[in-house]
């Protein structure tokens, strides 16, 4: 598939791109230069769309949703334009959302990549990311208190898309290509997302009793 120098070099060119292009921090600016909110420190600390919009604004929101779908689109988009073939664009897709998970430009954090990954699916497949979307946004409001709701909005449109990519034969690879970036995102959500909810863990009561560094006749109960 990559039969000379210069096809080698548009893909790595395709690839650095979509990786600037997936770091830039719109959740981070819109929350700070409109808002005045340091998403870093609010909700669930994740710079993306879930988040400005539940803990900063709907309107924020919104703007971050477009802006994070646009630079998934872009990035696939680049891609075709240095003439890196279909299937391959996904590699492009992928440095898309590495970007977003560790920006560049945010001390390299950055949140879940969720939306990213939807632009990426309208540039690839947009008829079936369509309806993918609908059953992701239905399921997405109908779990809003959920704190999961994004990744069971996810998890719901993708596997729709599968089961039609399968069942009618519609762009299977690069169907099967998206599904891996999803599980990939998924992945990571649900592990950063442990992480973070994680409490320090406290020594027991007996260790400190028994703390050679406490000056004797006190305990770590005083």
């Amino acid at each position: 598939m990559l039969d000379s120098p210069i096809e080698i070099l548009q893909l790595a060119a395709s690839g650095v791109v979509g990786y600037l292009l997936g770091a830039l921090p719109f959740a981070q600016w819109v929350s700070r230069y409109i808002k005045g909110v340091d998403i870093f420190s609010t909700g669930s600390t994740l710079a993306g769309t879930a988040n400005v919009f539940w803990n900063v604004g709907r309107r924020s929101g919104m703007l971050v949703f477009a802006a994070d779908i646009a630079k998934g689109s872009a990035a696939v988009a680049v891609a075709w334009a240095l003439g890196v073939e279909a299937p391959l664009t996904l590699l492009a897709a992928a440095a898309a959302i590495l970007g977003h998970w560790m920006s560049v430009f945010s001390s390299f954090r950055g949140g879940d990549a969720m939306t990213p990954l939807i632009g990426v699916s309208v540039a690839l497949v947009p008829v079936l990311t369509v309806l993918a979307a609908v059953v992701g946004v239905a399921t997405v409001l109908l779990l809003r208190k959920h704190a999961l709701r994004s990744s069971c909005g996810i998890f719901t449109g993708f596997l729709l898309m599968l089961g039609i990519s399968q069942a009618y034969n519609i762009e299977r690879e690069l169907v099967s290509g998206l599904i891996a970036l999803a599980a990939l995102v998924l992945i990571r959500s649900m592990i950063v997302r442990r992480r973070l909810h994680t409490p320090e863990p406290q020594p027991p009561d007996d260790d400190l009793e028994s703390d050679p560094e406490l000056p004797q006749g006190m305990s770590g109960r005083n």
